[in-house]
């Protein structure tokens, strides 16, 4: 295997546990349960990975990809973390996995008639995230930058919109890119679905299990995305 893809939910969000995000009531943050669910997510990619024969796992050869929501971004920033405490562990000279990328592509799905308050959405650049959660510091923030739409979608429009991501966003940067062999996707339900299905998942995707926090599903794509082979689905990891 060449190239695997890996396509993961974010981890555990403020207002589903009755909490009172702070970053705003249509953006709410990640729980410090979510967090540590991400952080130790990284370790079941890890394992993950190696169990699919890629040999070596190193900074340079990972691509992390996420929508710019804040509760997904966080959740990219702690696998990071998870990563880098591996690469320390495993004395790679303190390199580093610094770099993910925001796609406003992977945002969550505006339902129709959904009353939208830009003051409740506290997300103007990186930096308002950065200021809000500390442990944002130090990355680099790559991709799509400023304020995303907050146009409300029509399930139709928002499978079009994730199809066309995949086609113009990941097939563009798993065949034109050599130098990666793991992309890792990090994004919400609705859209992970229609992305899945894209790919040719068969599981009956409506149900929610399969897409709890921080599931992670995994291809091999190592003849292109248009040839994707499905390897497994951690749908309920173990992150106590």
């Amino acid at each position: 295997m060449k190239k695997l893809l890996i396509i993961i939910r974010h981890g555990e969000r403020t207002d589903r546990v009755g909490e009172i995000p702070k970053c705003g009531i249509l953006n709410p943050e990640l729980t410090e349960k979510g967090k540590n669910q991400s952080f130790l997510t990284s370790k079941i990619l890890i394992k993950t990975i190696f169990k699919y024969g890629i040999k070596t796992i190193s900074p340079n050869i990972i691509q992390i990809r996420t929508s710019p929501y804040i509760r997904t971004i966080q959740t990219a920033v702690q696998i990071s973390k998870g990563f880098n405490l591996f690469f320390k562990e495993e004395n790679l000279n303190n390199e580093n996995l610094n770099n993910i990328y925001i796609d406003f592509d992977l945002k969550k799905r505006i339902k129709p008639n959904k009353k939208i308050n830009k003051n409740e959405f506290l997300y103007k650049t990186i930096e308002n995230y950065i200021n809000f959660d500390p442990e944002l510091k130090g990355f680099n923030y790559l991709g799509d930058k400023g304020e995303f739409s907050l146009e409300p979608e029509t399930k139709e429009q928002c499978e079009k919109r994730s199809f066309d991501y995949t086609e113009n966003i990941l097939k563009n940067n798993i065949e034109k890119n050599n130098d990666k062999k793991i992309f890792i996707i990090i994004g919400h339900r609705g859209c992970l679905k229609y992305i899945l299905k894209k790919l040719g998942y068969k599981a009956i995707i409506n149900n929610k299990k399969i897409l709890d926090y921080c599931s992670q599903f995994f291809f091999d794509i190592t003849n292109g995305l248009d040839k994707a082979i499905f390897l497994e689905n951690i749908s309920k990891p173990n992150l106590e």
